[in-house]
C-alpha cells in the first residue's frame, strides 16, 4: 500500500485517517484484512499515537473493529448495512428530486450536464469516475438548497462509494452507469419528478442489484 506521508504534526491525526478510510473505500485493503499498527505506522510516516487516534475515530464510524487478543480488523460487508445504506439512498435521493425540479431553470439544467460530463472525461479511471460519480449526486442535492438533505447524502456517500467500488470490481459497466445518468438528465430537463425519480431509482436499484449478487459475507 502506498500511502502519502504526512507533513505537519498538527495533522497527523487526520492525515492517518483520511488516508486509511480512503484506501478502506477503494479496497486497496480488503474487508475483513487485520490492520498491522507497526506497518501503518511506518507507510504514514506518523508515530503510533497519532495512528492510535485516527484507528479511534475509524472504530467509531463503523470502518474497523477491535478484537480483544486478535487485532484490528476492516469490517466486511454484509447484506443488512448494503439495505440500510441503499434504503436511505433512495429516500433522500427521491426527496431531492422533489425539491429541485420547481428550482430548475434552462441555466442550472446546462451546469448539471456540465458536472456529469466528467463521467465521460474519466472513463478509463474507474476511481476517479465514482468519485465524480458522487459528485452529481452531491451536486443535485446542492441544488435544491436543504442543506440537512445535503449534509444526509453527503453522509452516506462514504459507504455508499465502498459499496460502488466493489461494484466495480465486480465488473459493473461504466457505460452502463452513464447512460442511467443520461435518464436523469432527461427527466429533469422534461421538469418531470415521476420521469426523475425512475431514472434515479433505477440507477441506485442497478448499483444495489450488481453489490447483493457479488457480496461475500
Amino acid at each position: 500500500m502506498n500511502f502519502l506521508k504526512a507533513e505537519q504534526p498538527p495533522l497527523f491525526k487526520d492525515h492517518a485517517y483520511n488516508e486509511i478510510k480512503k484506501a478502506i473505500i477503494q479496497h486497496e485493503i480488503e474487508p475483513g484484512s487485520m490492520l498491522n499498527e507497526r506497518s501503518l505506522s511506518e507507510s504514514l510516516g506518523i508515530s503510533r499515537t497519532p495512528l492510535k487516534l485516527a484507528l479511534q475515530q475509524l472504530e467509531l464510524e463503523g470502518w474497523i473493529t477491535s478484537v480483544p487478543r486478535k487485532g484490528i480488523f476492516i469490517k466486511t460487508i454484509n447484506k443488512r448495512d448494503v439495505d440500510d445504506i441503499f434504503q436511505l439512498r433512495k429516500a433522500n435521493e427521491v426527496l431531492v428530486i422533489e425539491l429541485l425540479i420547481p428550482l430548475l431553470d434552462n441555466e442550472t439544467i446546462a451546469t448539471i450536464e456540465k458536472v456529469d460530463n466528467q463521467l465521460v472525461v474519466h472513463k478509463e479511471n474507474p476511481v476517479q469516475f465514482v468519485y465524480y460519480d458522487s459528485s452529481f449526486h452531491l451536486f443535485l442535492a446542492e441544488l435544491s438548497q436543504n442543506l440537512r438533505l445535503y449534509q444526509l447524502i453527503e453522509n452516506l456517500t462514504d459507504h455508499f462509494n465502498w459499496y460502488r467500488f466493489a461494484a466495480l470490481k465486480a465488473g459493473k459497466s461504466l457505460d452502463e452507469i452513464y447512460y442511467e445518468h443520461t435518464l436523469i438528465i432527461e427527466g429533469l430537463k422534461a421538469r418531470n419528478i415521476r420521469q426523475t425519480t425512475d431514472a434515479v431509482l433505477n440507477h441506485i436499484d442497478n448499483a444495489y442489484a450488481t453489490i447483493i449478487a457479488n457480496l461475500q459475507e
